[in-house]
């Protein structure tokens, strides 16, 4: 039907708070969530990659979270579903680099919108500045879209990553994310 069709945006997302430190699962919302986190994303780019690669120039962009670098324990299996979506990508990019396909990805911070609802904290970074420094980031060269703000969290990786980790946490536990 779109012969040009040259971008394919990946923006899949389901974010229910767990506690992994309790004995309950939900066996269909975590199968949901990891449907729709990952093997949406998996499942789409499937359906378009070889049309993609026959054009000039064409992307795809996956959203995945800065969950992915720093995970919150509230939402483990979120964070883990874009931990491993970045991976996936990481992968992506590589088998598609002698390719005409361009591999991105965006990594938002706690953005206010209503992925679980509009807040209105003053925590989350408001949507009209993430749109702006994110399209910004897009018209660069960059790999990876990831707001100045949250830079440090993309920086965390390593074997001395977990204190940040813990800091981040305890910080959100002392002032928890209101669940309306």
């Amino acid at each position: 039907r779109y012969p040009s069709l040259n971008v394919l945006v990946n923006n899949a997302g389901v974010m229910p708070f767990d506690d992994v430190a309790r004995g309950a699962f939900d066996e269909t919302q975590s199968l949901s969530l990891v449907g729709t986190n990952l093997l949406g994303p998996a499942r789409v780019s499937a359906r378009f990659v070889e049309h993609l690669q026959r054009q000039p120039e064409a992307w795809i962009i996956n959203n995945t979270s800065v969950l992915a670098f720093l995970p919150l324990a509230g939402n483990a299996l979120y964070s883990a579903t874009k931990a491993a979506l970045h991976s996936y990508t990481l992968s992506q990019r590589f088998k598609l680099r002698n390719t005409s396909v361009k591999v991105l990805e965006i990594a938002p911070p706690w953005v206010d919108t209503d992925l679980i609802f509009k807040s209105g904290d003053a925590r989350a970074m408001p949507l009209d500045a993430f749109i702006e420094q994110t399209m910004a980031k897009l018209a660069t060269d960059a790999v990876e879209i990831i707001v100045d703000a949250v830079l440090p969290a993309r920086a965390n990786q390593g074997q001395n990553e977990y204190p940040v980790i813990e800091q981040f946490n305890l910080a959100l536990e002392a002032q928890p994310i209101p669940i309306a």
